[in-house]
């Protein structure tokens, strides 16, 4: 009698999955022992002529760090591979520093510093593949101990985790990143770290160049500690700043932007004050301050008498419906067409729609008239250039307390955030509202081009502050006003709030 063969049952779907999981569980703990590695013993030291450098590469997102303690940290997205790079200055010999300005040129630096950077850059990938290798191994025999396959694959993993990722850094690597970085510290450095526009923009491809810049600004911001700083001269500097709303810690931040960049002029786009009363229009005793030109144009805040008391200052230049040339830079403005210090009392939409076009027309027909374009266009609501657009290469803007930029028909359109902080409201999110400016940077060539421009943003209570460079030409392309035949005030893109904002 033959016996009958039996099925074999198929695996079940939970002994598929727990197959699999320890088939991956290898693999998890040499990532992780990689991450342990780079984690702790991830750094190396380069000392470079007066400087001693630390650095460090640890898991993260692409970016490039180079840290200047106490003054502060420049910031770029310069490849794409999951390693965070940072340069940490952590010493600098002083007297040797002095001596090296003062016997060697800033080529000569470059070249003892790069080449110091070149000879570095293998033992410290190295290191971190050699790191990882450890971390990988101890992890691996803490978890499978006598299961050297496992073992052998956990410290594989982590090998190949670094190696990979050194690798995609290596031939993604931008080092053009470092002309529109983050920065981060102090104010009265950034100036000096984020350095200035023209010259980077014309090295934009050639490290050396970018090396150079970086090692200039340090030699800068420590002489400056010891002497007075050296002054750039090749461009433009414009603080923009924008609905103060009676803000005296704002206007200090913008005063000390004022100092600390250099700037040659201010143009403030509107609502200094809150409440239009004439009792606020005692704000304008802070503006002799910044002993430089201030150009104002109304806000929907600020009252007859504010701009009338204005006109009396010194060194302020009132615009409502007309220009004025600073350094080379026209700039025409024109009042907001509102006055709405009362949420309550601001007109219906379509009141202001109307009132928004007649001041377009104004605006249209006073370029006409005008011998040549001016180089910006200040308003505080940026709906009332829209028959601008095309026709000018700048509109700069506030209102909305929310930082924009945005090109249309070859004009590049700016909104600031609000520099006050939105005034009373300022503490009334974690943090604080961010006081925020804009630095624009022009070039100091006939015709006039702007090139950049910084946002700087300080949050009031930590004191926190960043300065983001942004590229125009980079980010926006060859800007050529082309005027559409077709332009009317509903082409501006909405303001995000009321009319009384």
């Amino acid at each position: 009698m033959s016996q009958q063969a039996h099925p074999i049952a198929p695996p079940s779907p939970h002994a598929s999955i727990r197959q699999r999981a320890l088939l991956l569980l290898p693999v998890a703990i040499g990532a992780a022992g990689a991450w342990l590695g780079l984690a702790i013993a991830g750094t190396s030291t380069l000392v470079t002529g007066p400087f001693t450098v630390e650095l460090a590469g640890r898991f993260g997102p692409g970016h490039t760090e180079i840290a200047l303690p106490p003054l502060g940290r420049l910031t770029a997205d310069t490849h794409l591979a999951p390693l965070r790079l940072t340069a940490t200055l952590r010493d600098v010999d002083v007297p040797k520093l002095t001596e090296v300005i003062r016997t060697s040129t800033p080529n000569e630096v470059v070249a003892r510093v790069e080449q110091d950077a070149t000879r570095a850059i293998l033992p410290f990938a190295a290191r971190l593949v050699a790191v990882a290798l450890l971390g990988g191994l101890a992890l691996g025999l803490m978890a499978f101990r006598t299961g050297w396959r496992r073992v052998g694959v956990a410290t594989l993993t982590a090998v190949l985790t670094v190696s990979g990722s050194e690798l995609l850094a290596w031939s993604t690597f931008r080092p053009a990143a470092f002309l529109s970085p983050r920065f981060s510290g102090t104010l009265a450095f950034a100036p000096d770290l984020i350095g200035p526009v023209e010259s980077a923009t014309d090295r934009i491809n050639q490290f050396r160049g970018e090396l150079r810049r970086v090692i200039d600004g340090t030699a800068r911001v420590f002489a400056r500690i010891q002497s007075t700083p050296l002054l750039e001269a090749d461009e433009i500097r414009v603080l923009h700043v924008s609905d103060i709303h009676l803000s005296p810690l704002g206007l200090e931040f913008a005063r000390e932007v004022a100092e600390a960049f250099d700037v040659d002029f201010v143009i403030d786009t509107g609502d200094l004050t809150s409440f239009g009363t004439e009792a606020e229009d005692l704000i304008v005793s802070y503006v002799p301050q910044f002993r430089r030109p201030y150009v104002f144009v109304r806000g929907n805040h600020d009252s007859p008498s504010l701009q009338a008391a204005l006109r009396r200052v010194e060194n302020a230049v009132v615009l409502d419906g007309a220009s004025t040339t600073i350094q080379g830079l026209t700039v025409y403005g024109v009042g907001d067409p509102l006055f709405t210090p009362n949420p309550e009392t601001a007109p219906d939409e379509d009141e202001v729609t109307r009132l928004f076009a007649l001041t377009g027309e104004r605006i249209a027909i006073d370029l006409l008239s005008l011998p040549l374009p001016p180089d910006i266009l200040a308003v505080h609501n940026d709906r009332i250039a829209a028959r601008a657009v095309g026709r000018i290469p700048l509109v700069i803007a506030g209102h909305d307390h929310v930082q924009s930029a945005r090109e249309s028909g070859g004009t590049l359109l700016l909104r600031v955030g609000t520099t006050g902080g939105a005034g009373a409201t300022v503490f009334t999110q974690e943090g604080g509202i961010p006081l925020s400016a804009q630095v624009l940077r022009f070039s100091a060539t006939d015709p006039v081009k702007l090139m950049a421009y910084d946002v700087i943003e300080q949050l009031p209570e930590s004191g926190s502050l960043t300065v983001e460079r942004h590229l125009v030409a980079e980010e926006f392309g060859h800007l050529e006003p082309t005027p559409s035949p077709s332009a009317s005030p509903t082409d501006a893109e909405p303001s995000t709030t009321s009319p009384s904002g």
